[in-house]
């Protein structure tokens, strides 16, 4: 069974992610645009990686052309997810339930069932609290 985030968690990860643009040249990795979101990822993730990820995102209405940015990483045999926040939210026990059903999803639809950890940053993807499902 194919797990979903409903709209409600949708809009609520869209109004509290941060909308930023952050230059190719800060060392966030390789970038990929939807509109005026971005998606960097780091040279530990494929190509192939990058793009299934912002297809995902943007088919399930997380890329919205609000000017998100978001980063992928790989460490080992877990996938980084990292995503720019709004200050305190890195303590908001309701958001990090969020994260962790964004986390099962990512893992079961995205990266055949690998674990995912969501990065919760500051707007220069400086990791504030790692969000882990398992």
């Amino acid at each position: 069974m194919m797990i979903r985030l409903n709209q409600f968690i949708k809009r609520a990860l869209f109004i509290l992610i941060i909308p930023v643009l952050i230059s190719c040249g800060q060392g966030y990795g390789k970038l990929i645009e939807y509109g005026s979101d971005e998606l960097y990822y780091t040279s530990s993730v494929t190509v192939a990686e990058a793009y299934m990820l912002g297809e995902y995102l943007l088919e399930g209405e997380f890329f919205t052309n609000q000017g998100v940015s978001v980063q992928l990483n790989k460490v080992a045999d877990t996938y980084e997810f990292r995503m720019i926040v709004k200050e305190g939210l890195d303590k908001d026990q309701d958001f990090i339930e969020i994260a962790k059903l964004m986390s099962a999803e990512l893992s079961y639809d995205v990266f055949d069932d690998a674990q995912v950890d969501i990065h919760l940053c500051d707007e220069y993807f400086n990791t504030l609290r790692v969000v882990v499902l398992f």
